[in-house]
């Protein structure tokens, strides 16, 4: 009696066209949980990161500034409102001496966050470019705000707003289809 031995061509065939058609099964699943993966990596880096800047404010005396830049990773970072990517273009953190809101040569840079390439959008509501903390680790801001992270080519059930009050606190409203105010 013949033994065979190994596979035979439409075996083959077969087993390949099974896994392909798994794939792309599986593909849309994959891209939703990545993309749901980098959205709640990029507000818990956002939050740690506005927590941090309280705390330093709280120590140094106030004085500490977290704001958008264009360019975080160059050489000496500044503040800029210029991308149109929002805060996805990523941020500073700074101890602010001169009390001007804006990042010279001489302060002290505290934090860089590079530019966010997973999230398609960080967006502000109003103009929050900037959160300047106060000795107390209140916002200098005259009025909250939020921040929406994912934008058009995320789903709204996986995008999340973040809502920024007076007193430097951060917390997520929800999905996309949440407002800072409809949240209270």
């Amino acid at each position: 009696m013949h033994k065979p031995h190994g596979v035979t061509l439409p075996e083959l065939l077969i087993v390949i066209a099974i896994v392909g058609i798994l794939a792309t099964l599986a593909v849309p699943s994959f891209q939703r949980l990545i993309q749901a993966n980098a959205i709640s990596s990029g507000v818990d880096i956002f939050m740690a990161d506005l927590r941090f800047a309280r705390s330093e404010s709280i120590k140094r005396g106030g004085g500490v500034v977290m704001c958008r830049s264009d360019a975080p990773e160059k050489s000496s970072p500044t503040c800029g409102a210029g991308s149109t990517l929002g805060w996805q273009s990523g941020w500073i953190i700074f101890h602010d001496l001169n009390n001007n809101s804006n990042k010279t040569a001489t302060e002290t840079l505290l934090r860089v966050q590079a530019p966010f390439t997973t999230i398609d959008s960080i967006a502000e509501a109003g103009a929050a470019t900037k959160f300047k903390f106060s000795p107390t680790g209140r916002l200098t801001l005259t009025a909250s705000t939020s921040l929406q992270f994912g934008g058009k080519k995320v789903a709204n059930d996986l995008q999340r707003v973040v809502c920024v009050n007076l007193s430097g606190r951060a917390r997520i409203a929800g999905d996309g289809t949440k407002s800072c105010a409809s949240d209270q």
